[in-house]
């Protein structure tokens, strides 16, 4: 193996290492600032492992034949500590810029959603509910209405035979009597048959 090889991939290995350090912790700000993102974190740390070990190894195969040195770890760990002597604050920084970013299009689309939706809804659940009221109390007092006629109507038909229902009505005042004269029979009866306590 020449020179230029081990040259190459130590240079490899250095930015492998600087870009495994980079790409943790900007997916790692993202998903810290959401709490729905936080519960994937697992995901996302299984999925970083194996696209670095991928990547890891595709550069030492085009460098040095895939072959495994040692050496390989202490230049990951050499990449990542440049990194973050180097990048790392601009690399937080963006994550959180970017999630500031995105934080403000949610809220525009949000409330741009709400002007296209939400207050076409709201302003067509007042109308219904508004004329439904409405309609309610047109209806409750067309019922009284129709009921007060109905009263009347009844009223006039009833007109010729309301002497013989109603309260001064002979057969009343007769069936009140029966009643009367009914219970006071029962009684009497009810008091001859009962025996005397000893």
């Amino acid at each position: 193996m020449n020179t230029a090889q081990n040259a190459t991939y130590v240079v490899w290995m250095v930015l492998c290492g600087m870009a495994m350090g980079a790409t943790f912790d900007f997916y790692n700000t993202i998903t810290g600032a959401s709490r729905w993102l936080r519960r994937l974190r697992p995901l996302f740390d299984l999925a970083f492992w194996l696209v670095a070990a991928v990547v890891v190894y595709v550069c030492t195969y085009r460098t040095i034949s895939g072959t495994f040195r040692i050496w390989t770890f202490l230049l990951l760990v050499a990449g990542y500590t440049l990194y973050r002597l180097l990048l790392r604050r601009w690399v937080v920084g963006s994550a959180f810029a970017i999630l500031h970013v995105m934080r403000v299009v949610v809220v525009i689309f949000g409330r741009a959603l709400y002007m296209l939706f939400g207050l076409p809804a709201r302003w067509a659940w007042r109308l219904l509910s508004g004329l439904a009221k409405l309609l309610y109390g047109l209806g409750c007092r067309l019922e009284d209405a129709i009921a007060k006629l109905l009263f009347i109507i009844l009223l006039v038909l009833t007109f010729p035979i309301r002497r013989y229902v109603g309260k001064e009505a002979g057969w009343r005042k007769k069936l009140l009597q029966w009643q009367e004269e009914f219970w006071h029979l029962t009684a009497k009866w009810l008091g001859r048959t009962r025996k005397p306590i000893q």
